[in-house]
């Protein structure tokens, strides 16, 4: 059974992050990627900068070269290429100067392929991830915790999952060729223009695929704190987003990110009275990608909830 520690106080990351043994994962002048999602233009749920930037201060502390990184999106818009990736995370407010930390597109510029992890999963083989974020000796994964229409809600696995993925790794994800009747005869699947979508369960599964993937180049030097608040019932992709679903709820976190989003669902759950994520979509059964990384190895959705 893995540890998941919590707080209410939202403004108490670096505390909690201390609570969690977080610090054990970092070492003198290594390089701490932070993954996290700098949020679409016109969308504000996504995690502003002082709620997080404690977190880089915390890390630089214990001696830590702390870094906030996101991959390039497979979508058009402007967080699909390097340069005004760069800059959407620097208007809204990840800078150097606010933050203490600087920001690093985990993407080689110009590279839509990344860095070819082998691994041997039931729906993988090999996974095809940002090369960028592979360089750093550990890493936070730094999660907005909310709905998606396609997974049920986003969380740590689907943050470093998909959201580390490059391009071709974020087409593989979506993709469903198997099952195509066309797939002799299609070209989009030696390009970067996705099917969209494989079925939620497909999807869901393949993400958590990478998830594991990536957790284990790092070897048990990754940890996972997860936001819940501002919980939307959409992705911090969208350009916009709605009210949220549930009042601020508090902070999460955990060295076992199944424990860490199960615990989260439970939270929600339980200030909603009920399956909120089932709720808002109705057609996707949020629990396909626990029970698939779970069965793959990367975690338990068996925690003990430790409340600081």
């Amino acid at each position: 059974m893995s540890q998941v520690y919590f707080t209410k106080n939202t403004e108490a990351a670096a505390q909690l992050f201390a609570n969690a043994g977080l610090n054990s994962i970092i070492s003198q002048n290594d390089p701490i990627a932070l993954k996290i999602h700098f949020g679409e233009p016109g969308n504000n749920a996504y995690l502003k900068p002082d709620r997080v930037s404690p977190i880089a201060a915390k890390i630089k502390q214990l001696g830590g070269l702390p870094f906030w990184t996101d991959a390039n999106t497979l979508y058009n818009g402007k967080r699909n290429n390097n340069e005004t990736h760069l800059q959407t995370a620097h208007e809204h407010g990840y800078t150097l100067d606010k933050t203490g930390a600087e920001t690093i597109i985990a993407d080689e510029p110009g590279d839509q392929r990344g860095r070819e992890l082998a691994v041997d999963y039931p729906r993988f083989k090999k996974l095809y991830v940002a090369a960028r974020a592979l360089t750093a000796k550990a890493m936070i994964v730094i999660t907005h915790f909310k709905g998606h229409e396609t997974t049920g809600f986003g969380g740590a696995l689907k943050n470093i999952g998909m959201g580390l993925g490059s391009k071709l790794g974020k087409l593989k994800m979506h993709q469903d060729c198997r099952n195509c009747p066309e797939v002799r005869t299609c070209r989009k699947n030696q390009t970067y223009d996705a099917c969209w979508f494989g079925s939620p369960q497909l999807v869901q599964e393949k993400i958590a695929e990478y998830a594991a993937g990536i957790a284990a180049h790092f070897k048990g030097k990754i940890a996972y704190i997860s936001f819940i608040t501002d919980v939307s019932p959409n992705c911090d992709c969208y350009p916009h987003n709605d009210p949220p679903v549930v009042p601020d709820i508090g902070i999460a976190a955990s060295f076992d990110p199944v424990a860490l989003d199960q615990a989260c669902v439970d939270l929600v759950n339980k200030a909603a009275g009920g399956d909120k994520f089932r709720a808002l979509w109705p057609a996707v059964d949020w629990s396909i990608q626990l029970a698939h990384a779970e069965k793959i190895g990367l975690g338990s959705r068996k925690y003990e909830l430790v409340v600081k």
